[in-house]
């Protein structure tokens, strides 16, 4: 194991941090995710973490086989971020008082969201995913300001309500990207 791995490995371990191992150079987007318990030259030992930020189990892996370790990505400060609000993201959901409504449609659906500023996920005819926030709604269009899974800005987009297929609110996905605009709007 090479000296700036090694240094990557423990600096991940005394900051109870998450890494990913990767081990199979046909197949580098497979990896194992987890805290680093302990390292020496023949062996990395993880305490795994699931994408969900779940704990489960613990993996040995041969430091021979590691070509490539990650830390503090994107993809592993989202899995933190759930890993740390696990209340927060996987608790209890529940439904919206409106629900109970007798008809309830797709654009009152969107028009309960942009109310509330609730990010959506929204699946369209066209095969294409968003999370947004509704801004503005008329009789057959609405705005959205898109995020990325990260909770990022993605742009501001205009769609035909005619298009949406299917909305899902407050999922897992969904709690995250809200919790991630908490934050930043706190820290401001």
């Amino acid at each position: 194991m090479g000296n700036l791995i090694a240094e990557l490995l423990e600096n991940a371990r005394l900051g109870k941090r998450i890494v990913t191992l990767r081990t199979n150079q046909s197949e580098p987007s497979r990896f194992a995710l987890g805290y680093v318990v302990q390292h020496n030259d023949e062996t990395v030992l993880l305490k795994m973490v699931n994408p969900n930020g779940l704990v489960h189990g613990l993996r040995a892996v041969r430091t021979l086989e590691i070509f490539q370790v990650d830390y503090n990505d994107r993809y592993i400060r989202n899995v933190e971020l759930k890993e740390n609000n696990l209340d927060q993201i996987y608790g209890r959901v529940k439904s919206p008082d409106f629900v109970g409504e007798v008809y309830l449609t797709v654009p009152e659906l969107l028009q309960k969201s942009m109310q509330l500023r609730h990010v959506l996920y929204f699946h369209t005819y066209s095969g294409m995913n968003y999370y947004g926030a509704v801004s503005r709604i008329t009789e057959d269009e609405f705005i959205a300001d898109c995020f990325n899974e990260y909770g990022e800005a993605d742009g501001t987009s205009v769609f035909r309500l005619d298009d949406v297929k299917s909305v899902v609110w407050s999922d897992e996905d969904t709690r995250a990207i809200e919790l991630r605009l908490a934050m930043r709007k706190q820290e401001k």
